[in-house]
């Protein structure tokens, strides 16, 4: 099996306190006339509907679009993967950070990823001067050097 080269990666929160790709890919399409979900991975919360709390989806990693098509999620930036934390801005769970971790390192060290070119979407659209909240440099660094990951965490468990 060949794995696709990933040229860039832009991580992006869902805005909401509650969700899945699931409910992303109805939003995109229902809402924003799409063809599909926007993002390739989603990484949940827990909060799967807006009373329904599944403490087994903290940190489930959902697959989105498929990796072998544009994504729709940043303007000039959609030949890059996206990944989209289910929450507010900076306000993720360990077990989501840590998912993504996993995300990150397979992306660097399988499919060739440079980390400098992993960006949160505020890097990229001034627009959207609050998504995804988190220090993107620091975060990466922490992820690739295996650091705790606690300093990131933006809600209480």
């Amino acid at each position: 099996m060949n794995k696709k080269q990933v040229s860039g990666l832009v991580i992006h929160c869902s805005d909401s306190t509650f969700g899945s790709a699931t409910l992303l890919k109805d939003w995109h399409v229902k809402g924003n006339g799409w063809s599909d979900i926007g993002y390739t991975i989603v990484v949940c919360n827990g909060q799967v509907e807006n009373n329904t709390y599944m403490p087994f989806m903290d940190g489930a990693i959902e697959w989105g679009r498929d990796i072998d098509r544009s994504g729709a999620h940043t303007r000039g930036f959609n030949d890059m993967e996206a990944l989209c934390f289910i929450g507010k801005s900076g306000k993720f769970t360990l077990k989501q950070l840590e998912a993504t971790k996993k995300v990150i390192r397979y992306f660097v060290n399988e499919c060739g990823l440079e980390p400098h070119k992993i960006y949160s979407h505020s890097d990229l659209d001034t627009k959207k001067p609050h998504c995804c909240g988190l220090d993107i440099s620091k975060f990466v660094e922490a992820c690739l050097m295996s650091d705790p990951l606690e300093q990131f965490v933006g809600v209480e468990e």
